[in-house]
C-alpha cells in the first residue's frame, strides 16, 4: 500500500509540474519592455526591460552643453549604462553608420546622430566657467581647464531615460531637450542603419566675395530646410573651422539674434572659412569667402608712385599677411626686399606693434631709463609709446636692447598684455595648461611666460613651430612676427 501511495504521489507531482510549465506566464511591471534596439546595423533585434538595463555596468557622469537658444544646461551625476554597452548586446556591426533615436514622448519624433558623433569622437564635461541659464553674450567665457572625459549613456535616473553625451569643445551646442532627448525608456527605439551617410550642404555668404566697401558686414547662411540647431562654424585666421571655432548662428531666431548672430565686418583683406556641423550628417565641405576693400584689393599695392614691391615675397607663405600689414600702414615699404626669414629685433617688433594697435605717440615729458634708447633714434618714440602703455619692458632697468632679436616667448608675453588691456572680460578662463601640454619642449618655457603662452596659443595668435614643439627661446623671423601681430589685430577687432 505504501509503495502504491508513493508512486501515485510522484505521478501527481509530475502532472502538476507539466501543467504549470504549460500555463502562460504573467509579466510583472518590472519585465515591461522599455527600449528596443533594431535595424540592419545590428546583428539582432533586442528588447530591454528596466532590469536588463540595470544589470549592465552603470556609469555616472555630469554633463553640460548649450542649446541653440542659447542657454547652458547642466546635468549633474546622471547614471545609466553606456550606449556602447547597450549596442554591444545587439551586436553592433562594423559598418553601422547612423543611430536614430525614437523616444516615446517629448518634443521629438526622432533625433539622428552619426556613429562617430556618439561613439568615436572624444567628448567631455567642461566645468570651468559654468553658468547655467540664458546667455547674455556670445562666446561664453569658458575653457578646457578641468575637463573630464565622458561616455554617452542613457540615464536611468532622469526624464524617463535621457540620452546624455559630452561636448567636443566648451562652446558646442549639445544640451537641453533639443538634442539630449528624453523619454527613451518608455518603449523608445534605437534604430541602427548602415549605408552611406548624407553630408550637410555648405553655407553661403552675403554679400558675395570680392571687392566691397570698408565696413561691409557679411552674413553666413544655410539652406532653409536645415534646422536651427545645426551650426555654421567659421574662422578668420585661415584655419579650417571645427568644434571650438566661431559659431555664426548660435542664437535661436527669436532670442537676441542681433546680439548673438553678429555679421562679420570687412575693413581690409578678410578671409572667412566656413562649414556646417550638425548631428546626423557628415560635416559640410569648407567654403572660403575672400573679401577686400578698395585700398586692400590685390594689385593696388602701388597706387602711389613711391610704393615699392617686395621682390622676395612672390612665393612666400606670408606674402598676403605682409601685404595686408603694409596696406594698413603697420609696415613701411622703404626697400625692395622685405627679408622675411631675417630675425626681427626688439625695436622693429615694437614699431610694428605700436602701429598695429594704433597707440598714440605722445612722448612729451616721458624720460626713458634706457641708456640704449637715446632721443633722436628712429625707434625712440615707438619704444616710449609701448613702454608708457605697459606693453613692453626692458631686459633690465636701464637696458632695452633694441638691436637684440626677440624670442617667441617674449612676443607671447607682450601679445597677451595687449589682449588683457583691450578686453573688458576676465581672460583667465581661457588660460589652460592643456594648450601647451602638447608641446614636448614645454619644459623649456620660462616660468614667467607659461600662462601668457597658454593664453596666446588658446586664442590662436601664436602657434607651435611644429605640431608638438613651441621653441620658446627661438628668435622670431620678420614674417612670423608680422603674422602674429596681424592675428592680434584681427582678434582685437
Amino acid at each position: 500500500m505504501l509503495k502504491k501511495f508513493i508512486t501515485g504521489l510522484v505521478g501527481l507531482c509530475i502532472i502538476a509540474g507539466l501543467l504549470i510549465m504549460a500555463a502562460p506566464q504573467v509579466s510583472s511591471a518590472a519585465e515591461t519592455v522599455v527600449l528596443t534596439v533594431k535595424g540592419d546595423g545590428v546583428k539582432k533585434e533586442v528588447q530591454f526591460t528596466m532590469a536588463d538595463l540595470e544589470a549592465l555596468p552603470q556609469k555616472t557622469y555630469s554633463y553640460s552643453g548649450y542649446n541653440h537658444w542659447p542657454s547652458l544646461k547642466v546635468f549633474k551625476d546622471l547614471t545609466g549604462p553606456t550606449l556602447k554597452s547597450i549596442l554591444d548586446v545587439a551586436g553592433l556591426k562594423d559598418d553601422a553608420a547612423l543611430l536614430i533615436f525614437r523616444p516615446s514622448g517629448g518634443k521629438f519624433v526622432h533625433m539622428d546622430f552619426t556613429r562617430a558623433q556618439l561613439l568615436d569622437e572624444p567628448r567631455y564635461y567642461f566645468p570651468d566657467g559654468e553658468n547655467p541659464g540664458d546667455c547674455v553674450e556670445w562666446p561664453p567665457l569658458r575653457s578646457e581647464k578641468g575637463k573630464v572625459a565622458v561616455e554617452t549613456i542613457i540615464a536611468l535616473n532622469d526624464s524617463n531615460g535621457r540620452l546624455c553625451f559630452g561636448q567636443c569643445a566648451p562652446n558646442e551646442p549639445t544640451g537641453g531637450d533639443c538634442v539630449m532627448i528624453q523619454e527613451m525608456l518608455k518603449s523608445g527605439v534605437i534604430e541602427v542603419t548602415t549605408g552611406p551617410l548624407q553630408q550637410w550642404e555648405a553655407p553661403s555668404a552675403d554679400p558675395s566675395p570680392g571687392l566691397v566697401d570698408p565696413g561691409t558686414k557679411v552674413t553666413l547662411n544655410k539652406s532653409e530646410d536645415i534646422s536651427d540647431n545645426v551650426m555654421i562654424y567659421y574662422t578668420l585666421d585661415g584655419n579650417e573651422p571645427t568644434y571650438g571655432s566661431h559659431i555664426f548662428n548660435i542664437s535661436y531666431p527669436s532670442f537676441r539674434p542681433e546680439e548673438m548672430n553678429k555679421p562679420i565686418p570687412v575693413n581690409g583683406n578678410t578671409t572667412i572659412k566656413a562649414r556646417i556641423i550638425g548631428f546626423g550628417k557628415l560635416d559640410s565641405e569648407v567654403k572660403t569667402f575672400q573679401y577686400h576693400t578698395e585700398t586692400s584689393a590685390p594689385g593696388n599695392e602701388n597706387i602711389e608712385d613711391n610704393v615699392i614691391h617686395f621682390i622676395d615675397l612672390e612665393n612666400h607663405w606670408a606674402k598676403n599677411v605682409i601685404n595686408t600689414m603694409v596696406n594698413k600702414g603697420f609696415i613701411d615699404k622703404t626697400a625692395p626686399k622685405f627679408k622675411p626669414a631675417e630675425k626681427i629685433t626688439r625695436a622693429q617688433f615694437t614699431q610694428w606693434l605700436v602701429k598695429a594697435l594704433n597707440i598714440e605717440i605722445n612722448n612729451q615729458g616721458i624720460v626713458l631709463p634706457f641708456k640704449d634708447v637715446p632721443a633722436g633714434v628712429w625707434y625712440h618714440d615707438y619704444v616710449a609709446a609701448a613702454v608708457n602703455s605697459g606693453l613692453v619692458m626692458g631686459i633690465n632697468d636701464v637696458t632695452f636692447a633694441p638691436d637684440e632679436n626677440i624670442t617667441r616667448e617674449q612676443i607671447a608675453v607682450i601679445i597677451t598684455r595687449a589682449l588683457k588691456k583691450a578686453s573688458t572680460k576676465d581672460l583667465s578662463h581661457a588660460i589652460t595648461g592643456e594648450s601647451i601640454d602638447k608641446f614636448i619642449d614645454k619644459g623649456d618655457i620660462s616660468l614667467w611666460a607659461r600662462q601668457d603662452i597658454a593664453l596666446a596659443v588658446s586664442c590662436g595668435i601664436i602657434n607651435g613651430m611644429s605640431n608638438n614643439t613651441f621653441a620658446p627661446k627661438s628668435n622670431t623671423t620678420r614674417a612670423e612676427a608680422a603674422s602674429m601681430i596681424l592675428r592680434l589685430y584681427e582678434r582685437l577687432q
